[in-house]
C-alpha cells in the first residue's frame, strides 16, 4: 500500500471507532514526515466534518429540500427552474460550512499538537559486543524501547520487558517489539527468563507463536521463518499458524517450527543444536539457484530525467522521486536467466543493498517506498548499460515513480523508514515467482522506482549497488526450484 493510500485507511478506521495504538504511531510517521500527507490528511477530516454536519442539517428535512441544496431559496429565478440548472453548493460563509471547516481543522491541530509519549514496551538495560544495523529503535544502554525493530548485526543485547520478562538478543537477530509482553522474533535466536509476575509471554515467529508459562527458553528462527524451541526449565505452549497444531513442551525439551507442523518434541541435549532442525529441513528442501545482474547477460544501469546536470555514481544506482522534471532517477536491472534452463521457479526475492549516497540529506528525507517492476514487452530487454537513458528505459514513464502499466507488472514494495539511507531490502513471492516463469528470451528486465516523492528540495537520494561495487553485492535474485 502506497502511503497515500495507507493514510486514507487509516482515517478511515479512526472516523470508525477501529483506531489502534499502533494505528496512532503510524499515523503520526506518516504525518510529521510529509508535507503532502498531512495535506490529505486534514482534507480528509475536513470532508468527513463537511458531511456529518451536512447530513445533520437535513437528516429531518424534506427530501425536496435536500436535494434543492441549502443555499436553493437564495438563488435567483430562472427559466430552468428555481436552480437555474445549476448545482449550487454552500457558500465557504455559511454557517454549516465554517463548522465543519472548524470540526476538521480543530481535529487536525489535536491530532499534530504534541501528545503525552505512551508508556515504554521494555528497556535495552546492557549490551555485550553488539554491533547494531539500521534499528528503527535506540541502541544506548538503558533506552527506553517503544515498539518498533531491533537489528543487531553482532554481539548480545538484553531487554528487559515492562512485564518483568527478561530476553537476551543473540546477533545476527532482528526483533520487532509489540507490546509490554509480547515481541516477533523475524530472524536470529533469543534466551528467556519469564519470572512469575510476566507468565504469558509471547513470542511470534513467522509459523507460530510461544505462549510461557513461567520458565527459560530458547527460540531461534532462520530468514525462511523456520525455527527451533528448547525449555531450558519450566513450562511452554505452541501454536502453530497454518495447522492450528496446539502443543506443550516441559523442561528439556524441545520442537521444531516448519510451515506445515510443529516437528516432534524430544529430549534436550546439554549443548543444544539449535539449528539442527533447520539443516535437516533445508537438506530437504527442492534446489536454489542465486542469479545477480553482473553474471551472463546481466546488467545494471540507472537513468535520470533530462535537466539532470550533477550527482552520479560509478558504483551506485540512484533512484529518486522529484517534484520537479529535472532529478528524477530510476534503476533498471537485467537478470540473465539462461541457468534455470527447464526448471520452473516456486519461490523468488530479490535482494537489493543500499549505501549512503552524499547527495542531499537524509535529515530531510521522511519515509520512503519503493517500487519494483517486472518488464512484459520482452522487446525491451536488448537494452544496454552505455546507451541507457532517460526516455529509451524499458517501459519508460514520465513520472519518477511509475513505468507504463501496458508494458510491465508489479512484483513488489519495500519502504526504507524515514531518515534512513543504507541497508538492506527484498521483495518476494508469487507475483515475481509466476513473472520468471512467464518470460520467454531468458532475459528479465526489473524497473526500480520511488514512489515517494520528495515534500521539499534537498532530500536524499538513494542508492544501492550495481554491478561495480568494491564491496556490496549486485542485485541479486534468489530462487527456490521446482522439483524436476
Amino acid at each position: 500500500m502506497n502511503p497515500p493510500d495507507e493514510l486514507r485507511a487509516l482515517c478511515d478506521r479512526l472516523l470508525d471507532g477501529d483506531f489502534t495504538a499502533e494505528d496512532r504511531t503510524r499515523l503520526e510517521a506518516l504525518v510529521r514526515g510529509d508535507a503532502g500527507l498531512r495535506r490529505l490528511y486534514v482534507e480528509t477530516m475536513h470532508q468527513h466534518a463537511a458531511l456529518r454536519q451536512s447530513a445533520s442539517r437535513f437528516s429531518e428535512g424534506p427530501l425536496a429540500e435536500v436535494l434543492r441544496g441549502p443555499e436553493s431559496a437564495d438563488a435567483p429565478p430562472s427559466g430552468r427552474g428555481s436552480t437555474g440548472g445549476k448545482i449550487l453548493r454552500p457558500r465557504l460563509g455559511s454557517p454549516w460550512w465554517k463548522l465543519a471547516a472548524g470540526l476538521a481543522i480543530g481535529a487536525a491541530v489535536w491530532w499534530l499538537a504534541p501528545q503525552a509519549a505512551p508508556p515504554p514496551l521494555a528497556t535495552l538495560v546492557e549490551t555485550h559486543g553488539a554491533r547494531w544495523e539500521n534499528s528503527a529503535l535506540p541502541t544506548a544502554p538503558g533506552s527506553a524501547l517503544h515498539a518498533g525493530r531491533l537489528r543487531l548485526a553482532e554481539g548480545v543485547a538484553r531487554i528487559v520487558f515492562q512485564s518483568g520478562a527478561q530476553v537476551s538478543l543473540e546477533g545476527p537477530a532482528e526483533l520487532e517489539l509489540r507490546g509490554p509482553n509480547e515481541c516477533y522474533l523475524h530472524t536470529g535466536a533469543l534466551t528467556a527468563h519469564v519470572p512469575e509476575p510476566a507468565r504469558g509471554f509471547v513470542v511470534a515467529t513467522a509459523y507460530a507463536r510461544l505462549i510461557d508459562h513461567g520458565t527459560d527458553f530458547g527460540i531461534s528462527a532462520d530468514a525462511s521463518g523456520r525455527g527451533e524451541v528448547q525449555v531450558l526449565s519450566g513450562e511452554v505452549e505452541l501454536q502453530h499458524g497454518r495447522s492450528g497444531e496446539i502443543r506443550r513442551l516441559g523442561t528439556r525439551e524441545s520442537a521444531a517450527l516448519t510451515p506445515e507442523r510443529l516437528a516432534g518434541a524430544r529430549g534436550a541435549e546439554s549443548e543444544p543444536d539449535r539449528y539442527a532442525f533447520l539443516r535437516a529441513s533445508a537438506a530437504a528442501r527442492p534446489p536454489t539457484l542465486t542469479l545477480t545482474t553482473a553474471g551472463g547477460t546481466g546488467a545494471a544501469a540507472d537513468v535520470a530525467s533530462p535537466g539532470t546536470s550533477r550527482h552520479f555514481s560509478d558504483t551506485l544506482l540512484l533512484v529518486k522521486n522529484a517534484p520537479e522534471t529535472a532529478f528524477r532517477r530510476k534503476a533498471c536491472l537485467r537478470f540473465d536467466l539462461a541457468p534455470l534452463r527447464a526448471r520452473r521457479v516456486r519461490e523468488a526475492a530479490l535482494t537489493l543493498n543500499f549505501e549512503a549516497t552524499g547527495f542531499g540529506y537524509a535529515s530531510l528525507t521522511g519515509a520512503c517506498t519503493f517500487a519494483v517492476y517486472g518488464v512484459t514487452d520482452e522487446a525491451q530487454d536488448a537494452w544496454s548499460p552505455e546507451t541507457l537513458a532517460w526516455e529509451n528505459a524499458p517501459a519508460f514513464s514520465p513520472e519518477a515513480g511509475a513505468v507504463d502499466a501496458t508494458r510491465a507488472v508489479p512484483l513488489g514494495t519495500f519502504t526504507i523508514p524515514r531518515g534512513v539511507v543504507a541497508g538492506t531490502y527484498a521483495i518476494a513471492g508469487r507475483a515475481l515467482a509466476d513473472f520468471l516463469n512467464a518470460d520467454a528470451n531468458r532475459q528479465a528486465t526489473l524497473v526500480v522506482v520511488r514512489e515517494t516523492s520528495e515534500a521539499g528540495r534537498n532530500s536524499a537520494v538513494h542508492g544501492f549497488a550495481g554491478n561495480r561495487h568494491p564491496t556490496l553485492a549486485p542485485p541479486t535474485l534468489r530462487l527456490a526450484l521446482e522439483e524436476p
